[in-house]
Parts: structure tokens; C-alpha cells; sequence
């Protein structure tokens, strides 16, 4: 039978999610806060070049991740990527034209309604999810599955059950990321360099050293540690740090033509929770992502396909009758 579901989030976890619902043949929604798909796979643009300021690259360990790999490849959306300075085994993957677009082939005729935060989930007494945006607009599911951050996730369903609780256990580390691009090459340095965490630079990536990106641009990524530190500080008091953490690599002065800063609250998984997905005791609601497996883009990628699976074994009962 065909369901009728939300997914939060279109960031990897949901958007396998909502490609393997949608090829089950149910009617899927995308909500995404943001102007653009990929969520931590994202990919910045403007005059100066492309910039993947979240996740760098992608590896496999299992079948599943590598047949989507593989067929992403196949369709253009991702190559490849050998840099100079590679220091970790297995093939590293690259989305194409940038990271977002790792996502995209998977949202391809899917209903995403970018910049439509949901502010609130409900259940009414017909058995229906409620759904209520930013804008005060109210849109009603048989299912919704929550791909948003730990804390946001919780906002949103503990009201509705205590089994969501269990999202307080993940913990986090946050990220700032540096955009910088040259106008002049800085042959000094690798393609990719990693640091401390506990510095403002745990890693340095010529962006541009990827397939079918342009010019001398490169991704800085503060440490952990000293990301959480700097958290609430202005990009523009992070920017000069991360520059000269750019420049100590470079071994000299360097006058980027572009230099901003990003600041990931919720870059990396430090502790997760051990489950693939977390659903309420009606069936109505579930909450995936990498936070539940683990800090890899193979892990959301997992927990994604977990609540698919999840909704395509199991019809929902209803939900009690009662309204929230």
C-alpha cells in the first residue's frame, strides 16, 4: 500500500532514505531548512570557485556503499579521487561537480521543499503525522523519519515519545571550516595535510586537486577541540586563525582573494548510539542519521536505508487517538 512520508533533512541519511521509498513506490516529501541539498555533503560557489567546505571525500567498507558509489559514478555524480598526501587506505570518492552533488541523482524527482524548516511534529487523532513549518503551515503524513542533528531530532519528537530520549547520549564535536582561494598557486603545499585536533588546522585540502574543480582554492577545518572553543566566535575573528593555519603549511604569507569561515555545529560523531534508527512505539516516527551508527558518510548513508527498511516491513498501527 502506499504511504504517504515526510523526511527531514536532505542530507545523505535522507536522501537514500527517500530514494528507497520512493522506488517502493510510496510518496515521499523532502523538508530542508537550507537552499540546497547535501547537508554536510555541501558544496559552496561564487566568482572564485567551488568549495566543499563539510565532508571531504567519501569511502566504502561495505557492498551496499560501494554498489551506490558505483552507480553514482555511473551516472556522472561521482569519481575518484587521488590526492597527493593521501594518508588513509581504501579509495576516496568525490561528489561531482562537488560534493552536493553526490546527492542529487538520489532526489532526482523527489518533492524537496528547500528553505521550509519544520519547527514542530504532531500526531492527531486520525492516525496522521502533523507537520508544521516555519511559516505556520500545517502538512499531514502516514510517516515521517527525522534525519536532522541529535538535539534538533529531539526537539522535535520527544514530545511525542520518550523513546527519543535516548538521542541525549550522542555527542558531537563541532567544526569550524575555512574557504580560502589564491590567486597563485602555493606549490608547497600537499593536496591534503592533517593536524591536531586540539589546532585550527586538523586538515587542509586543495579543494581544487579534485575532479572538475577550477582555479587554487583550499578547505581548512579546525580541530575538534579547538573548534568547540571558538564556537560562538564571529567568522570574521575565525577567519585570520584559519588563514594562518593555512599559511604555516604554506610556509609563507598568502593573500587569498576569498577567505570565509563556516561554522559546522554538528560536524562529527564522537560518541553515537549504537542503533540504526530509533522508532516510536506507534511506527509513525523514526529518527536516522549518522549520530545513531557512527561519524562517517558511510554510516548515515546505513542508517538511512535502516528506516527505509523500517517503513517498508512494517505497517503502522494507529497511533492511539490521541492528539499532541
Amino acid at each position: 500500500m502506499t504511504q504517504s512520508v515526510a523526511i527531514i533533512g536532505a542530507g545523505l541519511a535522507g536522501a537514500v532514505c527517500a530514494r528507497a521509498l520512493a522506488d517502493a513506490g510510496h510518496a515521499v516529501t523532502v523538508f530542508e531548512k537550507s537552499g540546497g541539498t547535501g547537508g554536510r555533503l555541501s558544496t559552496r560557489r561564487n566568482e572564485a570557485g567551488s568549495f566543499d567546505h563539510g565532508a571531504q571525500y567519501l569511502t566504502a567498507r561495505g557492498a551496499p556503499m560501494r554498489a551506490l558509489l558505483d552507480e553514482l559514478a555511473e551516472k556522472g555524480a561521482a569519481a575518484p579521487w587521488v590526492p597527493e598526501g593521501k594518508d588513509r587506505a581504501g579509495d576516496w570518492h568525490v561528489g561531482l561537480p562537488g560534493m552536493s552533488g553526490l546527492v542529487k541523482p538520489l532526489l532526482d524527482g523527489i518533492d524537496v521543499r528547500l528553505r521550509t524548516p519544520v519547527d514542530a511534529i504532531g500526531l492527531d487523532a486520525q492516525g496522521h503525522v502533523r507537520l508544521t513549518d516555519a511559516e505556520g503551515r500545517d502538512y499531514r503524513f502516514g510517516r515521517v523519519v527525522v534525519t536532522a542533528p541529535a538535539p534538533q531530532a529531539m526537539a522535535l519528537t520527544l514530545p511525542l515519545d520518550p523513546v527519543f530520549e535516548a538521542l541525549d547520549a550522542i555527542v558531537y564535536a563541532p567544526c569550524w571550516a575555512g574557504m580560502f582561494a589564491l590567486d597563485e598557486p602555493a606549490a608547497d603545499l600537499p593536496d591534503v595535510l592533517r593536524g591536531d585536533d586540539d589546532g585550527p588546522a586538523a586538515l587542509i585540502v586543495r579543494n581544487s586537486s579534485k575532479p572538475g574543480r577550477a582555479g587554487e582554492t583550499f578547505i581548512v577545518h579546525g580541530g575538534g577541540a579547538w573548534s568547540a572553543r571558538h564556537l560562538e566566535s564571529e567568522p570574521d575573528l575565525i577567519v585570520p586563525r584559519l588563514l594562518g593555519a593555512l599559511e604555516h603549511g604554506a610556509a609563507r604569507r598568502l593573500s587569498p582573494v576569498h577567505a570565509v569561515a563556516h561554522r559546522w555545529r554538528y560536524a562529527r560523531v564522537d560518541r553515537a548510539l549504537g542503533e540504526d534508527h530509533l522508532m516510536s512505539d506507534c511506527g509513525r516516527i523514526i529518527v536516522c542519521g549518522d549520530g545513531l551508527v557512527g561519524g562517517r558518510a558511510e554510516a548515515a548513508a546505513h542508517s538511512g536505508w535502516a528506516a527505509a527498511a523500517a517503513i517498508l516491513d512494517r505497517q503502522a498501527p494507529p497511533c492511539g487517538g490521541y492528539t499532541i
